[in-house]
C-alpha cells in the first residue's frame, strides 16, 4: 500500500465521499458544488492539534477533474453511483448504501465457526472474505476475485438489467436479464437472458471488461426459463448429440476413470483395458481425449479420430509476432480504497472491536500503515452537521500517555438515526464468496450449519448459486479426517502425466480447492519432502496410523499457487476464445496485441506442464518465447502415431 502524503490524501478523500453520498439520499443528492465547498478532511494526522482542510482544493478545472476521477475510483469498486437531475439544470448524486454492502446477516456461533472452516478450504485469496472471518491472513485463492461480484449479485437481487462491456471473439457491449451464477470448473459465470430475446448465455465473469452497471429496468422470467438458466453449462447446445467414445488405457489409469465416470464400461485385456464412455457431445468427448493425452488410445468413433488428428497437428504452430516492444501489465491488486473499506468493516464485523495487532496480522500489512489508516477514520466528521454517518470509529488506548505505540482498539459506535441503515459488514461479493465456499466445504464436512448458512445467504441475495466439481473426489472425507486427527496415510497416487500408479504415505497438514479441484498438502514420508497432491488422483487411502514423528517446518506459505512464482517466465500467443484456459494460470500478466490476439506471460516450472497445456489449447496458440518454442509438438506427435 502507499504510503505518501498524496497518497494518503487521496485514500481519505475517497473513502469521505463514498460514506457521505451513502448519506445523502435520491431526494437529497449532493451536488458537486456543495461537496467541493464543504467537504473536509484532516491536513496532517501526525500533528499533535489536527486542523480540517477542504478535500477539493485547486482551480476550477482541477477541482473538477479531481472529482470525476474519484468517482470513477469508486464506481471501479462496484459501488454506483446515481445522479438526479435538478433545477436550474445542476446535478446530484447519492449510493444507494445496499448497491455494494449486502442486507446484514446474522450467523450463529456455529455457523460463523463453519464460515471460517469453509473460507480456509475454498476462498478468494488475501483481497477476498477470509480476513473478515479469520484471524490470520489470507492464503491462496480459489476462485477469481473481482469487484465485479458486487454488480452482478446487487442486479440478480433486484431483477433489474444489467449492462457491461464483454469480450469473446470481439469486444461489445451486453444487456443482459441476470437469471444465476455458476460455477464450474472454479470458474465463476453470469448465466442471464440476452435482454428483449428469450436466449439464453453464459458469460464467464473475469472477461467482463467494464464494471457492470444496474439499470433502472426490471425484467421477469418465469419458471421454465430459470430452469433453463440453471441447466446452463459451459458446453451448453440447445441439442446434444451424445457420443460414445472408446480408449484403450493400462489398469492403472483405467481405475482413475471409473471413478471420474461412475457409468463407464470396462474390459481387460492382458494388461490393457478398454474404457468406454459417453459424452453428450462430440465436443466433451474431444475435450476429455485431449486432456488424457498419451495416457489413452483413441480407438472410436472415426469421426473424432479425424477431428482429434487435425487438432494435433496444429499444436504449436502459426506466426509468432515481435514482442519486443511489449510490456506486461502487472496483476490486478486492491486498490487504497477497497483497502480501507475492507479494514473498516472488519472493524464492523467485530462486536468487540480490533486492535491495531489483529488488522496487521489478518491484513498482512505493517502495524504503523493500519494505525495511519484506522486514525483517520477515528476523525471523519466531514460536513459536520450537515450529512452525518450512521456509525464511526472510536479508540481505544490502554496508554493514552504512548498513544504512538499503544495496541489501540477500534470499536464501531452506532447512531440512531431515522432512515438511515446501520452499515452492513459485509459486501455482496463478500457474501457470493462466502456462499461458494460454503457449497465446496460441504462436500468435507458434514454440518447442518453449512446448510443453515447456505439458506441465510440465498434469502438475501435471492438468486440461484450452482456449483459444479468436475471430478469423483471420493477420499476427501477421510483426508479432512487425518488432518483433524493428525494422521498418517498411506495412498495409492497417479502423477500427472503419469500412467503407473506409485504408494506414498504422507501426513496431510491442509486441504484448498483451486480452479475446480481440491489439493492436499502434505509431508511426503517417501521423499521425505513437503508435496503437493491434488485428490482426484489419489486412487486409494491403503492404511492409516497416528503421526508422531517431529517433521521438518513447511517453508512454502502459498504452496496452492506456486507454481505462478518460479521457474522459467514464457510468453504464449493465443486466440481470445483461448483465454479461458489460461486465465487461471496463477500471476498470469496479459496484453492486447495490433493484430487482434493476446499475450500471456506466466511462469513454467516443469516443461512437461506447458507441453500439456499447448496440447489442450491446439489451433491457436503458439509460444513466443524461443527456447520453448516447440513445447507440445513431441506429445502431439507421439500421441498422432497411435491413432
Amino acid at each position: 500500500m502507499a504510503t505518501s502524503r498524496a497518497a494518503e490524501e487521496s485514500r481519505e478523500r475517497l473513502v469521505a465521499l463514498v460514506l457521505l453520498l451513502q448519506s445523502a439520499t435520491r431526494h437529497a443528492p449532493l451536488t458537486q458544488e456543495t461537496i467541493v465547498r464543504e467537504l473536509l478532511v484532516d491536513d496532517d494526522p501526525t500533528a499533535k492539534r489536527v486542523r480540517k482542510v477542504r478535500a477539493y482544493q485547486g482551480s476550477d478545472g482541477a477541482v473538477r477533474q479531481k472529482f470525476e476521477r474519484d468517482k470513477a475510483k469508486i464506481r471501479e469498486l462496484g459501488f454506483q453511483i446515481d445522479t438526479v437531475d435538478l433545477d436550474a439544470g445542476s446535478v446530484g448524486y447519492w449510493i444507494d448504501p445496499d448497491s455494494a454492502t449486502a442486507p446484514r446477516i446474522d450467523f450463529t456461533d456455529d455457523e460463523e465457526r463453519v464460515v471460517r472452516l469453509a473460507l480456509r478450504f475454498c476462498g478468494f485469496g488475501s483481497d477476498g472474505a477470509f480476513s473478515l472471518f479469520n484471524e490470520g491472513p489470507g492464503g491462496d485463492g480459489g476462485l477469481e476475485f473481482t469487484n465485479y461480484y458486487t454488480p452482478v449479485l446487487r442486479a440478480l437481487n433486484l431483477h433489474r438489467v444489467l449492462r457491461f462491456d464483454y469480450r469473446s471473439t470481439s469486444e461489445k457491449t451486453r444487456e443482459v436479464d441476470p437469471l444465476a451464477i455458476g460455477v464450474f470448473e472454479g470458474a465463476a459465470y453470469l448465466v442471464g437472458r440476452v435482454h428483449g430475446t428469450q436466449e439464453i448465455k453464459g458469460y464467464r465473469i473475469m472477461r467482463m471488461t467494464s464494471m457492470p452497471v444496474v439499470l433502472e429496468e426490471r425484467f421477469d422470467a418465469d419458471d421454465a426459463t430459470r430452469d433453463l438458466a440453471r441447466a446452463w453449462r459451459p458446453e451448453y447446445a440447445k441439442v446434444l448429440r451424445p457420443t460414445q467414445v472408446l480408449v484403450t488405457t493400462s489398469e492403472n489409469y483405467a481405475e482413475l476413470l471409473t471413478r471420474q465416470y461412475p457409468e463407464a464400461t470396462r474390459e481387460d485385456h492382458d494388461g490393457v483395458v478398454d474404457v468406454g464412455i459417453t459424452f453428450e457431445s462430440e465436443r466433451d468427448a474431444l475435450r476429455f481425449v485431449i486432456d488424457a493425452a498419451d495416457r489413452v488410445r483413441l480407438r472410436s468413433p472415426k469421426s473424432l479420430r479425424r477431428e482429434y488428428a487435425a487438432w494435433l497437428s496444429e499444436v504449436n504452430r502459426g506466426p509468432v509476432p515481435d514482442l519486443s516492444g511489449v510490456s506486461f501489465s502487472p496483476s490486478a491488486t486492491n486498490d487504497s480504497l477497497g483497502q480501507t473499506l475492507q479494514l473498516l468493516h472488519a472493524v464492523y464485523l467485530a462486536g468487540d472491536g480490533l486492535r491495531i495487532s489483529d488488522l496487521a496480522h489478518r491484513f498482512s500489512l505493517a502495524p504503523a500503515v493500519v494505525r495511519r489508516v484506522m486514525d483517520r477514520l477515528v476523525t471523519f466528521e466531514p460536513m459536520a452537521g450537515v450529512y452525518g454517518f450512521p456509525a464511526h470509529l472510536v479508540k481505544e488506548c490502554d496508554d493514552w500517555d504512548d498513544e504512538a505505540n499503544d495496541d489501540s482498539l477500534y470499536v464501531v459506535e452506532h447512531f440512531d438515526r431515522e432512515g438511515v441503515h446501520e452499515p452492513a459488514p459485509l459486501f455482496w461479493r463478500d457474501l457470493f464468496e462466502v456462499n461458494i465456499a460454503l457449497r465446496e466445504a460441504a462436500r468435507v464436512y458434514l454440518d447442518p450449519a453449512i446448510e443453515s448458512a447456505i439458506a441465510k445467504i440465498e434469502m438475501a441475495v435471492d438468486g440461484f448459486v450452482g456449483v459444479e466439481t468436475a471430478t469423483n473426489e471420493t477420499v476427501l472425507e477421510e483426508l479432512r479426517a487425518a488432518i483433524d486427527h493428525h494422521e498418517q496415510v498411506k495412498i495409492e497416487y497417479t502423477a500427472s502425466g503419469a500412467e503407473q500408479v506409485s504408494t506414498r504415505v504422507i501426513e496431510p497438514r491442509d486441504l484448498r480447492v483451486l480452479n475446480g479441484h481440491s489439493y492436499v498438502r502434505a509431508y511426503c514420508t517417501t521423499r521425505e519432502s513437503w508435496r503437493t497432491f491434488r485428490v482426484d488422483r489419489i486412487g486409494a487411502i491403503l492404511a492409516k496410523s497416528p503421526a508422531s514423528a517431529p517433521r521438518p517446518a513447511d517453508d512454502v506459505h502459498n504452496w496452492l499457487t506456486q507454481v505462478g512464482e518460479v521457474g522459467d517466465e514464457v510468453v504464449v500467443v493465443l486466440d481470445t476464445n483461448l483465454r479461458w484456459l489460461f486465465e487461471p494460470l496463477p500471476n498470469a500478466q496479459w496484453r492486447a496485441l495490433d493484430d487482434g490476439r493476446l499475450a500471456v506471460a506466466f511462469r513454467v516450472g516443469d516443461p512437461s506442464f506447458l507441453d500439456h497445456l499447448m496440447l489442450r489449447a491446439g489451433p491457436g496458440a503458439v509460444v513466443a518465447t524461443p527456447a520453448y518454442a516447440k513445447a507440445g509438438r513431441a506429445l502431439a506427435s507421439r500421441i498422432a502415431e497411435r491413432l
